[in-house]
C-alpha cells in the first residue's frame, strides 16, 4: 500500500497466516507463515516475490522460525527456538540467528544466546549493530522487554536499557536517537507508546506518540536507507543432498577447557520426518585424528549428529535439528564450538583421505528419542 494507506493489494495467500515481512534485495520479500492444527502452533519463514509469485520455505524442520529485519550484507536474522527442537521440548527460549536468502548457512547470531532468555524484535543499526529485545523465556517469572544489543565484533550482548522500564521494539532514526515502543503506566492499564531515546539508552527519554486506550508497537521509519545486498545463490534443485564437513569435533565450549578429553571413534548422522516427527539414523562416519569427518545428507532434511566413543558409546549428543539444502557445502568448526574461535589453517584429515563425502542418504533403521549428554 501507499504511504497513507491507499492502493492496498494483496501479496500472500497463505494456507494460515503471514507476518512479519521483511524486504530483500531482488524484489524478493521474506515472511513468517503460521499454520495451526488443533493447539499446535508452526511457523515457517517463506521467500516469494514482491508480486507473492514462487513462494517457497527456506526453514525446515521443528523451530517456530520467525522472520526479524534483513541485514546489509544480504542476509536474513530470523528468531526461532533454541535448541532447534519441538515444541514443549525447550524450557521456552528463543534466541537469534542468521540465515541466506536460500535457506542455507543458518548459524546462530554469534554467541547472541541468553539462557532462559527469549531475543526478539532485532533490527539492525547504521553502524551494523544488532539491536533487539530481551525478555524471561516463557513460564519462568516474566521480566520482558529490556533492550539489548550486539556491537559488531562483540560476542556476547550487552543491556542498552535497565529493567525498570519494558519495551515492545526499537528502531533507529536520524541523530543517534531510537524510536522506542515503551510499555507506560495509564488509569486503563499498561500502554505502550512510542518514546525517543539516544541510541546509547543513557540519554533521557521523551514521549513521541501515544493514544489512550491503545498500545503503538513496531514503528517503521518511511526514511530512506540502503537496501539489502543481493546474495546469488549457488544451490542447484537438481542435487538431491548436501555436503556437512566438521573441522574437529573434539572442539566445545560446553566442557571445560573448550575440548572433549575422550576418543571420538565415529559420529552417527539421525534425520527427521518433519511431518510424522519420527526420526531414523542414516549411517555413521568414521573421525579422523584430528577431528575431521566428511559426509553427505538427504537436502532439506532435519539431521543431527552424535558422537561416539570406541565401544559405540555416546559421547555428546546434538538435541537440536539443522540442515543442508541442495548442493550446500555445509562447514563447523567443531561440536558447539565458540563463535570467538578461527579454524587452525590446516587440510583436515577427512579431506585427504576422502575426494567425496561419504554418502548418508537412506535410513538405516528407526531409534525412539531419549536422552542425551550433551549440546553440540
Amino acid at each position: 500500500m501507499s504511504a497513507d494507506g491507499t492502493d492496498a493489494r494483496q501479496i500472500t495467500h497463505c494456507a494460515g497466516d503471514c507476518l512479519k515481512p521483511v524486504l530483500l534485495a531482488a524484489e524478493q520479500i521474506a515472511y513468517t507463515m503460521v499454520t495451526r492444527t488443533g493447539n499446535r502452533r508452526r511457523s515457517t519463514v517463506y521467500v516469494c516475490e514482491t508480486d507473492g509469485g514462487g513462494a517457497h520455505p527456506i526453514t525446515f524442520g521443528p523451530g517456530n522460525y520467525e522472520t526479524e529485519t534483513a541485514l546489509r550484507n544480504g542476509r536474513i536474522v530470523l528468531s526461532a527456538a533454541w535448541p532447534l527442537v519441538a515444541d514443549g521440548k525447550t524450557a521456552g527460549e528463543r534466541t537469534l540467528y542468521t540465515i541466506r536468502t536460500d535457506g542455507s548457512g543458518l548459524a546462530l547470531l554469534r554467541d547472541a544466546l541468553g539462557r532462559d532468555e527469549n531475543l526478539t524484535n532485532a533490527a539492525e543499526l547504521a553502524d551494523g549493530t544488532i539491536l533487539f529485545v530481551q525478555s524471561r523465556a516463557a513460564g519462568r517469572s516474566e521480566v520482558a522487554g529490556q533492550l539489548a544489543w550486539l556491537p559488531p565484533g562483540a560476542l556476547h550482548a550487552s543491556p542498552v536499557t535497565d529493567l525498570a522500564a519494558v519495551y515492545q521494539s526499537a528502531t533507529e532514526l536520524p541523530g543517534d536517537t531510537l524510536l522506542a515502543s515503551r510499555q507506560r503506566a495509564t488509569s486503563g492499564g499498561h500502554e505502550f507508546g512510542l518514546y525517543r531515546l539516544t541510541a546509547s539508552g543513557r540519554g533521557r527519554e521523551s514521549l513521541f506518540y501515544s493514544v489512550p486506550g491503545f498500545s503503538i508497537v513496531d514503528p517503521v521509519p518511511l526514511l530512506p536507507h540502503p537496501a539489502p545486498e543481493s546474495y546469488w545463490s549457488i544451490l542447484h534443485s537438481g542435487i538431491k543432498a548436501g555436503r556437512v564437513i566438521c573441522l574437529d569435533a573434539y572442539l566445545s565450549q560446553d566442557v571445560a577447557g573448550e575440548r572433549l578429553e575422550r576418543k571420538i571413534a565415529k559420529v552417527r548422522v539421525l534425520a527427521l520426518d518433519a511431518r510424522s516427527g519420527h526420526q531414523f539414523v542414516l549411517g555413521q562416519v568414521p573421525v579422523e585424528a584430528d577431528g575431521s569427518f566428511y559426509a553427505a545428507v538427504p537436502a532439506n532434511m532435519p539431521i543431527r549428529f552424535e558422537l561416539l566413543g570406541l565401544q559405540g558409546e555416546m559421547l555428546r549428543a546434538q538435541q537440536g535439528w539443522v540442515w543442508s539444502r541442495n548442493g550446500e557445502d555445509r562447514g563447523c568448526l567443531g561440536c558447539h564450538e565458540s563463535k570467538g574461535l578461527a579454524p587452525a589453517n590446516h587440510w583436515p584429515l577427512a579431506l585427504r583421505r576422502f575426494d567425496t563425502p561419504i554418502l548418508l542418504t537412506s535410513p538405516v533403521h528407526s531409534q525412539t528419542v531419549g536422552t542425551s549428554a550433551g549440546n553440540p
